[in-house]
């Protein structure tokens, strides 16, 4: 089956399950939570009925080379007040370096994320956990996507240490390809975030990849940011960023919003 086809047959049926009858309309007043800026997938699933829309903007600085990423485009519906499915339109990149200057379009991808466990009561020892799954799909272009199916599967997790600090953390697995190989990369991230006004969020983190490339070594990064709530359906964001590997210098920022309906 043609491979765009199969993306557009996984959106139809997660955006039919979105209309199914439940939707908590006026009477939702819970904060948005989003997977952006910071790396860290959250526990939390959007709220059936409704949608989340997530996008922004990426520059990284890596040696003498420059990138950067419109776009970052993730659209998320939920599905059950358990489950939402998410189809991730990635972005438009654009490469420049010494005698290269190249653009293009990265592959989409599909997948689901499903909370496992709710977190009922205010021990910071019981966690919420999701379990994310789902594919990139290859229709980027040339240099930008792969020619396969890239499944994956992570596991998210968020505590409420307090009031306004609290704390996320992912384990995942991907099975990529890469010059017509394939490789396994496993990946991790922690990310401490809190409250510094009742709009205004910050965050620390580490999160790595191991390895990041097929035939490479495991890298690491840090970055901090901050998200700006406009409303309960509204969110700017900032991040800023620094690999812990060559080259040098090695660096991002970024910015974006995000917002429910």
């Amino acid at each position: 089956m043609n491979q765009t086809l199969t993306c557009g047959i996984i959106f139809a049926l997660t955006a039919s399950g979105a209309l199914l009858p439940g939707r908590a309309d006026a009477q939702e007043v819970a904060p948005m939570v989003t997977d952006r800026p910071d790396f860290t997938e959250s526990a939390s699933t959007v709220a059936p009925g409704r949608f989340q829309l997530e996008l922004g903007y990426t520059f990284t600085k890596s040696g003498t080379e420059e990138r950067h990423d419109f776009g970052e485009l993730l659209l998320r519906l939920g599905i059950l007040s358990w489950l939402e499915g998410r189809l991730g339109l990635n972005s438009f990149s654009q490469i420049r370096a010494p005698g290269e200057n190249r653009e293009g379009l990265e592959d989409v991808t599909a997948s689901f994320k499903a909370i496992l466990f709710r977190k009922l009561d205010d021990s910071p020892a019981a966690p919420q956990v999701a379990l994310l799954f789902g594919a990139r799909i290859p229709t980027g272009e040339s240099g930008f996507g792969e020619d396969e199916v890239q499944p994956a599967v992570l596991v998210a997790m968020d505590f409420a240490l307090t009031e306004r600090l609290s704390l996320g953390s992912n384990l995942g697995w991907s099975y990529l390809h890469s010059d017509g190989e394939r490789f396994h990369q496993g990946l991790g991230s922690v990310v401490l975030g809190f409250g510094i006004t009742d709009p205004l969020t910050a965050f620390i983190e580490w999160y790595g990849f191991f390895p990041e490339n097929r035939g490479g070594g495991s890298n690491h990064y840090l970055d901090t940011g901050l998200g700006w709530a406009l409303g309960a359906s509204f969110q700017l964001d900032w991040r800023i960023g620094v690999g812990l590997q060559e080259p040098d210098p090695n660096w991002f920022t970024g910015a974006g919003l995000s917002f429910r309906l």
